[in-house]
């Protein structure tokens, strides 16, 4: 249990950094926000090494994922348009 809660975590704080990194605008700092109040969160909840550090290092993960899915389909789109 205690793993998917951090795999949860992870792939939240994850998704809010991907977004923040890829939106232009004042906005963007609302997801900034969004995914420090889940890392306060967690570090609340937990309050050994360990699982922090597989947070931290399992969003980082997650976050290069999310990014190059997006290339990915950012390629994609252009090429579709290029034809």
């Amino acid at each position: 249990m205690r793993a998917l809660q951090i795999f949860a975590f992870s792939l939240l704080c994850a998704a809010l950094l991907f977004v923040f990194s890829i939106i232009d605008g004042v906005v963007k700092f609302a997801f900034s926000l969004g995914a420090i109040y889940v890392g306060i969160l967690f570090f609340k909840r937990y309050e050994t090494r360990g699982p922090r550090i597989a947070f931290v290092l399992i969003t980082i993960l997650f976050y290069f994922i999310y990014s190059v899915f997006y290339a990915l389909y950012l390629a994609i789109q252009q090429q579709q348009a290029a034809v």
